[in-house]
């Protein structure tokens, strides 16, 4: 299908906006000029609304020069808020392209700049995997614990990189890890770097107030400068989420809910409660400590498998 010259295709599984909605775009002007296949995302994606469409509008295009597709990203109004916020995503993400150049856990950052009405806008890589949030349902499904467990590992892998980098994203959810399973193992990115904190600018006096996720950011944020245990107490609580499923999230704050879990193996819930202790000096030093806990549990309950 066609709108305005523009050819839109709809990949499988993606919610769009009706084609009206696209009418407001200046396809004159970068980085509209640039790509072709344009569609913008619904605020609802496969049973769970974004709260980021508040801030911003989400398009899917591919690039005309070398037909990659690709996810921009544009502040919904001017305003310091919401400019400052992508600002960070757009510094946060340059010294993880520029550290990691072979990782495939987070997104490459294409161009970036202003559309002709003066708002801030970013293009980067569009993964094919969705949201883990799509996976999740209202209750726990038992079968599914390895695959969890294996999950919230592989995460902790990637988080571990831009630990090292002295980058924390601070607003790990659903939402924002992307999952597709394989034979090989899951297959996960990290997106949504608006809320990450990285040292080297940060701790030198710039300006740090970030959006958060009740129930998922840790409780010190932003009250203190974030580390690697806020990162902790997010993965602790999205691994949770799969565990548990949503009902949780409708009740106490994790660690309590997570303590009062009749149906959580003692020695998992224990490796849990210390990753989602509200006191960051409670939980585990790093998510590699995590990661090896839960390598240590996977190993008695399904032993010979090095994980």
């Amino acid at each position: 299908m066609e709108h305005e010259g523009l050819t839109v295709e709809r990949p499988p599984g993606t919610l769009f906006m009706p084609n009206k909605t696209v009418l407001g775009i200046d396809g004159a002007s970068p980085p509209f000029d640039q790509v072709t296949s344009i569609q913008r995302l619904a605020p609802a994606r496969r049973g769970q609304r974004s709260p980021e469409h508040a801030r911003h509008q989400l398009y899917v295009a591919r690039e005309k020069r070398n037909r990659v597709n690709v996810l921009i990203k544009v502040i919904s109004k001017p305003g310091q808020i919401y400019e400052r916020d992508l600002t960070n995503e757009i510094s946060s993400l340059s010294t993880i392209n520029r550290e990691l150049p072979d990782s495939r856990y987070f997104p490459v950052i294409h161009q970036h700049g202003r559309l002709s009405d003066g708002r801030l806008y970013l293009s980067t890589s569009l993964f094919d995997e969705l949201p883990l949030a799509t996976t999740i349902g209202a209750v726990p499904v038992p079968g599914k614990l390895v695959a969890h467990l294996k999950l919230a590992i592989e995460i902790a892998r990637a988080l571990s990189d831009i630990h090292r980098l002295e980058i924390f994203h601070v607003d790990l959810n659903p939402m924002n890890v992307l999952y597709r399973a394989s034979h090989a193992g899951p297959v996960i990115r990290i997106v949504d770097f608006e809320s990450s904190y990285e040292r080297g600018r940060h701790s030198k006096g710039v300006f740090y107030s970030p959006p958060t996720t009740p129930g998922y950011s840790a409780p010190e944020v932003p009250s203190q400068a974030p580390d690697a245990r806020s990162d902790l107490f997010s993965l602790g609580a999205v691994l949770y989420t799969t565990l548990a499923g949503y009902r949780w999230t409708d009740h106490a704050e994790v660690s309590a809910r997570v303590e009062a879990d009749p149906e959580l193996d003692p020695e998992l819930k224990n490796v849990l409660l210390a990753a989602v202790d509200p006191v960051p000096d409670n939980r585990y030093g790093s998510v590699q400590e995590f990661q090896s806990a839960l390598g240590a549990y996977l190993e008695r309950i399904w032993p010979g498998r090095a994980w």
